[in-house]
């Protein structure tokens, strides 16, 4: 026989006929044992079966409560609000819709009339606010933004309204 067909066999998968009359020593227990049964012998091996013993009168035990040392902190429900408008002037202004939006108001920040590089220095600071601050940001017109923390919602009707108004305001 090949080292190949020997290592078949050994793995098990070898024809059917090749195993007939071979034992592999497992024979199944009944669990849990029966007091009137007959114990099956050992094997010619030295292995002595394993015995559970249950205990009398067991009694589940509840878990332990095991306290925690983390800090809970209650969930404020979302609320909705109007937006609060800023139109700052130069990057020094930024402190006071930053405010606003820490404080749980929803702002709207104008750029109108601001140099490119201060505007954008503006919606750099407003965008790493609202990431900070787990909240969202929402371009609503050319140069609005709508910045909404995570605590607060706008209603879909006023958003809808800002953004007709920003447009009509563009337009005219």
């Amino acid at each position: 026989m090949s080292f190949w067909q020997k290592t078949m066999l050994w793995l098990g998968l070898g024809p059917d006929e090749m195993y007939e009359g071979m034992s592999d020593g497992v024979r199944p227990r009944s669990w849990p044992p029966e007091e009137n049964s007959e114990e099956i012998a050992p094997s010619k091996s030295t292995r002595t079966p394993i015995k559970a013993r249950l205990k009398e009168n067991f009694t589940e035990q509840k878990p332990l409560l095991v306290e925690s040392t983390g800090t809970v902190r209650p969930l404020r429900a979302a609320r909705t609000t109007k937006p609060k408008t800023e139109e700052p002037k130069s990057f020094n202004e930024v402190t006071a819709f930053a405010d606003r939006y820490i404080s749980g108001n929803a702002v709207l920040v104008k750029l109108g009339g601001v140099e490119h590089a201060v505007a954008r220095r503006i919606i750099d600071f407003a965008s790493g606010l609202c990431y900070a601050e787990k909240g969202e940001m929402e371009r609503m017109g050319n140069q609005e933004y709508l910045l909404i923390p995570k605590d607060a919602t706008v209603d879909p009707e006023t958003r809808e309204k800002l953004k007709e108004e920003l447009k009509n305001m563009s337009q005219g």
